[in-house]
């Protein structure tokens, strides 16, 4: 009988110290600016360059205001992550210059009304 009492009670130690050691962690903060993050942002950089041809000063601005807005977002906990967003997109659209804007706008414009459109 004490065989079984004990067995059970290792039983049970090992399987609630198993349970908390895989325990996930909630508090972890999101790596803002990683290799990945970087990929991305360096991905839409260069479809904004194709589609409104930006020059190397204006990609270099557009690379410091992600990156700044990627440090507020790695800092605080931003609540408004909308307005952030919109924050973001007006600096960089006030990069381009009235043209591009046009062509950026065109394209947008056009892009939804192909054939793939999520219509029907």
């Amino acid at each position: 009988m004490k065989k079984y009492i004990i067995a059970i009670a290792v039983f049970v130690t090992l399987s609630v110290g198993n349970s908390f050691a895989q325990r996930a962690h909630v508090n972890e903060k999101p790596a803002y600016n990683s290799p990945r993050d970087n990929a991305y942002e360096e991905f839409q950089i260069n479809k904004l360059d194709n589609i409104v041809k930006l020059s190397r000063k204006q990609e270099n601005k557009i690379k410091k205001i992600e990156n700044r807005y990627d440090r507020i977002m790695a800092r605080s906990r931003v609540r408004n992550y909308k307005e952030l967003e919109w924050n973001k997109q007006k600096e960089i659209m006030s990069v381009l210059t009235p043209v591009q804007r046009q062509r950026w706008i065109a394209y947008q414009n056009n892009h939804n009304s192909g054939r793939f459109n999520g219509r029907g």
